[in-house]
């Protein structure tokens, strides 16, 4: 920032966020870097603000410089350009810092006065040779076997069993309350108590709701929030910006916002409209493991959200943590995505708002890390979500669940009229709608993904019905949470045959498919909202779905081509099948 600019200050920044914020006039002075370590160590452990030293420091640094210059190598490079990959090999001013090394430790590097070498072979002798002479500075006069012994005595005078206010030997996220099964469906009344001041008050949390009301999925993340934190001792925190009331996450904080000292039992983190921003701090949450035991975990999971339309800024510190999980030899935490309206509908707010392809970065893993949720319906929010954080809690492997949730609030289906009636059929990853009737030549399979084109398509099953159409319709949530489910249950619902011969109903893309290994014919009669390969226009909501061709007339006409082409459709598959001999 040029000098001229003074209205902003790291030390402001961080000490509004509640932090103990200590500062360094010089961070290069080591006498400085002990004393504030000290005063750390010292502070009055009654407070409870997390601590963070800021001081300036110079890039390229090296204590061999004398009053800004390096000796025989004129001034020290400092800033950007003393990346040593801006250096020229073994350079004038390379040997001259390493001069200053071999002053001090009475060593000497081998071939660095000779210029480059071109040779690979000999690069790497040389590298090596004098990555020895570097380590030998450690034989001379004990000084290895002091630094060692030296750390095993710290590392042995550091006590483990330090007050925390969580237990450290349970792990809340493996609690039976949370498991599908043990969820409850009738709306509860729950007396909870402040772990910090005692306080009490009434919390209402509905999992479930009735057959007709208006609710949307999305209103059903609050209240999945508010049971985990109930469950786990507020260990499920939100980190969202300005949208977290829209997309439903800010009432998911029993004790509202986390402050450090006046509310440290808030699980609502403020966070800035940074998107990258967020979901780096959720990482470096869900990355901390208080757990003596590398095989348990203690700590928290966190949930951070967006529209789905601009989850894509969120999506490579997620990569990334999706490895470090991979990799740790610890038990972590779980990271969330909400991808909040997601889905054409969204395109109502703006056409930069249209969030069918973005959200499907989230498949852009290697299988089975990561959980995708799908919902279109209140009643599929809670058996969906547990199913998967039942599973993430068990399986080191899942490091993310997302979850995609669309903005209209369209009445809780009536499930005593679906072929599976199971209030938690959600959970099972795919399941039934409307089977075939008995009897009757059968159509095809359509599978619906998404929220308003799920919810039109149950809208014309009357219809189809009367007009002679048996297909069999299901609802697909998850493919992962499919793909667990036993295999007399996956051909009982769609059968590997049946890929060949069925079509999506789908909020997303033809793109991708909610699932994999799909015919060669699906794209040609599949509904999705990029039916013409063009972004839409924008509009009021009814506008947009009818662009899309998601509507309740267009999925009609487009069920029935799919059901009246049957013939036609396996005959052209049986024909290229023929055509290999």
């Amino acid at each position: 920032m040029a000098q001229k600019f003074t209205g902003y200050r790291l030390v402001d920044q961080w000490t509004s966020y509640g932090w103990n914020v200590f500062t360094l006039p010089d961070g290069n002075d080591y006498d400085q870097i002990v004393n504030v370590l000290k005063t750390m160590e010292t502070w009055d452990p009654a407070d409870r603000r997390p601590m963070i030293v800021i001081g300036k420091t110079t890039k390229g640094y090296w204590p061999g410089a004398v009053n800004g210059k390096i000796p025989t190598g004129g001034d020290q490079v400092v800033g950007y350009p003393s990346h040593p990959y801006a250096m020229k090999m073994n350079s004038e001013y390379f040997v001259s810092l390493a001069q200053t090394f071999e002053k001090r430790y009475g060593v000497e590097f081998a071939g660095i006065r000779k210029g480059p070498v071109t040779d690979p072979a000999e690069r790497l002798i040389q590298f090596k040779t004098n990555i020895d002479v570097v380590m030998s500075v450690l034989e001379q006069n004990g000084l290895g076997d002091w630094l060692a012994q030296r750390l095993v005595e710290i590392g042995d005078s550091l006590t483990d069993d330090l007050p925390l206010r969580i237990d450290v030997k349970h792990d809340p996220f493996l609690d039976e309350r949370l498991r599908v099964t043990n969820l409850p469906e009738e709306p509860q009344t729950l007396t909870v108590r402040n772990p910090i001041s005692g306080a009490e008050k009434q919390l209402k949390i509905a999992l479930f709701r009735k057959p007709g009301e208006a609710a949307g999925a999305r209103r059903g993340i609050s209240e999945m929030v508010k049971w985990l934190n109930h469950v786990t001792g507020n260990r499920m925190l939100t980190l969202a910006a300005d949208l977290s009331e829209s997309i439903n996450l800010e009432h998911g904080s029993i004790w509202g916002h986390y402050d450090p000292e006046t509310n440290p039992a808030g699980s609502r983190l403020k966070a800035a409209i940074q998107e990258a921003g967020n979901v780096s701090s959720a990482i470096g949450l869900v990355g901390q493991n208080a757990s003596l035991d590398p095989d348990k975990f203690a700590g928290v999971w966190v949930v951070s959200g967006t529209y789905g339309a601009f989850t894509p800024l969120m999506y490579l510190p997620a990569r990334v943590w999706s490895q470090q999980n991979q990799d740790s030899k610890f038990r972590t935490g779980v990271l969330h995505i909400l991808a909040g309206h997601s889905g054409p509908e969204t395109a109502a707010d703006a056409r930069t708002h249209f969030g069918i392809f973005a959200p499907q970065v989230w498949k852009l893993f290697p299988r089975d890390q990561t959980i995708n949720l799908s919902f279109w319906d209140y009643n599929d929010v809670a058996p969906g979500y547990f199913a998967a954080a039942e599973i993430a809690a068990r399986e080191k492997k899942v490091g993310i669940i997302v979850v995609e949730v669309a903005r209209p609030d369209f009445r809780v289906a009536d499930r005593s009229t679906f072929a599976d009636t199971d209030l938690r059929a959600a959970a099972k990853g795919l399941y039934v709608i409307r089977d075939f009737a008995p009897g009757k030549p059968k159509h095809g399979y359509v599978v619906a993904q998404g929220s308003s084109s799920t919810f039109n398509l149950v809208s014309v099953l009357p219809r189809l019905e009367q007009a002679g159409i048996n297909v069999k319709v299901i609802a697909a949530i998850s493919e992962e949470l499919f793909d667990r489910q036993p295999e007399a249950y996956r051909n009982a619902v769609l059968p590997p045959e049946a890929r060949q011969d069925l079509m999506f109903v789908s909020s997303g893309t033809r793109r991708m498919w909610p699932l994999r290994n799909v015919g060669s014919l699906t794209d040609a009669y599949s509904l999705t909202a990029d039916w013409d390969n063009q972004w839409l226009t924008g509009g009021l909501e009814a506008d947009v779905i009818a662009e899309a061709h998601l509507d309740a007339s267009s999925i009609f006409a487009g069920v029935q081509r799919f059901a009246q082409d049957r013939s036609k459709r396996l005959g052209q598959q049986r024909a290229l099948l023929d055509a290999l001999g």
